[in-house]
């Protein structure tokens, strides 16, 4: 069931989600690493893509256009950013756009529940579109009153409409997401929110990301991982990452990269 603009009965479906999270997490629990990972290349680490920063001006002064991402449709984009309010909470919009005239269509609310204070201080949204099926996807950071954790909202439908957002992981640590899919396959990348050394989890989803039903994890025990992107190719999962030293004065020290097949 879609869910107008703005979107109603947004704690029943989260808790409905929880519910079904917590299921696939059990289950997830007996089952084997669901990513059969390849050992890193050494130093031949493939080209990382390319974040698709926004190319449109984005409506009013609060949005945060620095952070805004953008992914391709065939000849059209969806782009999806932060609007910060008054309180320096903020909504997370995206709005659709054309090949040439770039203009973006009326914004579309995806999430109005964050409480958080961060103004555009927060991790950037990612956005994933699928041409072959015409789906939409975006993953998040947000902090809404039922606890801050990574979101989830996709739509169906060219990007018409969406459904509610639910929660991928529950965490308190502000994390760095990155998506990508393929026909029904979503993959969720992001900064552990809980975990005391940061490192790369995946969240995966074989129901055109209705549900998450297995977890992994990409990055070693020794690396502090952070700022990941994913690809999906097939049955081919990528991940980058940036490896940290424990000094928190010095800068990344190295990139990281790991890749496995979907079993």
């Amino acid at each position: 069931m879609f869910l107008p603009r703005p979107f109603a009965d947004y704690y029943f479906v989260v808790t409905i989600r929880i519910v079904m999270i917590a299921a696939a997490l059990l289950l997830a629990a007996c089952t084997d690493d669901p990513v059969e990972w390849i050992a890193a290349p050494g130093a031949d680490i493939p080209n990382e893509p390319r974040l698709t920063k926004a190319n449109v001006v984005l409506p009013g002064a609060s949005a945060c256009a620095a952070f805004a991402r953008t992914a391709r449709m065939g000849n059209a984009s969806f782009t999806t950013w932060w609007d910060v309010r008054a309180d320096s909470s903020a909504v997370l919009f995206v709005a659709r756009s054309g090949a040439v005239s770039g203009t973006l269509s009326d914004p579309i609310a995806l999430d109005t529940a964050d409480h958080s204070r961060r103004g555009c201080g927060r991790p950037p949204p990612s956005i994933s579109a699928d041409s072959a099926s015409g789906y939409v996807y975006v993953a998040y950071f947000a902090e809404p009153t039922q606890g801050p954790g990574i979101f989830f909202v996709h739509s169906m439908d060219g990007g018409t409409s969406f459904h509610a957002p639910f929660p991928v992981l529950f965490g308190k640590n502000p994390s760095r997401v990155s998506v990508a899919a393929k026909g029904n396959r979503v993959v969720v990348t992001y900064e552990d929110p809980n975990s005391l050394q940061p490192r790369i989890g995946l969240a995966l989803s074989r129901t055109e990301g209705h549900l998450f039903e297995e977890r992994s994890i990409a990055s070693g025990d020794n690396a502090r991982a952070k700022q990941p992107v994913v690809a999906l190719s097939g049955d081919t999962i990528r991940v980058w990452w940036s490896e940290y030293s424990a000094n928190p004065t010095v800068s990344a020290t190295r990139p990281g990269y790991r890749e496995g097949i979907w079993k």
